[in-house]
């Protein structure tokens, strides 16, 4: 790691986790690196970007975010344009960026490896819609669905399963849609379950990801449309997973990449935003190339 954390601020989801204490492992491990910490706890939706924008002010070497990608995404909103590095300690139900980066899912891990030396600065991009942000993806169809139906209630209770059983139910209504794509100037119309305009390839658990090619430091966001779901599909899945080779079947999924995105469906489908329903279609979207600074575990992760 560049330069050593001394000072750091956390700002922690209280609606996040598994039920574990979370202040005594975080306050141990500053402890023992001797760091000084302080943390701000958020209670609504846009206290995280605000908590972000004042610690960028107090001059502290480093802020790091216990929650899901809701809440990175909230913090990272307010960091942009600041050459202060993330901390990722993951929190959520699922936590794809995160999991992208290589940093280890339990809390006590994720903490001691800012007092080992064993942290490196990656920069990332970042995706920008309507004024604002997003680091994982924005979806559009049957994702949108099974993040609509994974309650926060379930979410609780079991965790990432959640998004297992409302997927089953989703799937059960989902319908093909025409969406209506603009990537860099060119126009695409394409049938499909579900379209996704991503800048990681993880999906949020275990190492499956849409394609191993995907990158969160290539400047650009990458444009899949899922086009059927059946057995054939299931295969493709399969090996894409298990091989981590990229998808060439036209039939069942399309790819494209670009910097400047523009898409709708026919009908209207509901769309998500790193685990946040959103109300507004026609999306246009584009990438800010190397936005944010994130300290990641060294010789891990993508890049």
């Amino acid at each position: 790691m560049e330069k050593k954390i001394r000072n750091i601020r956390i700002i922690i989801n209280p609606a996040s986790g598994k039920g574990e204490s979370i202040l005594p492992v975080i306050n141990s491990c500053m402890k023992e690196a001797g760091i000084k910490w302080e943390a701000s706890i958020t209670h609504e939706a846009g206290d995280a970007i605000q908590f972000a924008k004042d610690a960028v002010k107090e001059g502290i070497d480093a802020l790091a975010v216990y929650g899901g990608d809701g809440t990175v995404m909230e913090a990272i909103s307010g960091l942009i344009g600041s050459e202060i590095p993330l901390v990722i300690l993951p929190g959520g139900s699922a936590n794809v960026m995160a999991t992208e980066l290589g940093i280890p899912n339990d809390l006590k891990e994720a903490c001691e490896l800012l007092g080992e030396g064993s942290l490196e600065t990656k920069t990332i991009d970042v995706g920008q819609f309507d004024k604002r942000y997003f680091i994982a993806r924005i979806s559009v169809g049957f994702e949108a669905d099974v993040v609509k139906g994974a309650e926060r209630e379930t979410k609780n209770k079991i965790g990432i399963f959640a998004y297992f059983f409302s997927a089953v139910a989703a799937l059960k209504k989902s319908k093909k849609a025409v969406y209506h794509l603009k990537i860099d100037g060119q126009e695409h119309e394409v049938k499909g379950l579900a379209c996704f305009i991503t800048n990681t390839g993880n999906l949020g658990f275990s190492k499956i990801s849409f394609d191993k090619h995907i990158d969160v430091s290539d400047g650009l966001l990458d444009v899949i449309v899922v086009r059927k779901a059946n057995l054939s599909m299931f295969k493709l899945m399969v090996v894409t997973w298990l091989k981590r080779e990229r998808p060439d079947n036209l039939e069942l999924v399309e790819h494209w990449q670009g910097k400047d995105i523009s898409v709708s469906s026919s009908p209207k489908q509901a769309a998500q935003c790193d685990g946040e329903v959103l109300g507004k279609m026609p999306l246009h979207i584009k990438v800010i190339p190397g936005a944010i600074k994130v300290l990641v575990p060294k010789k891990t992760g993508k890049g």
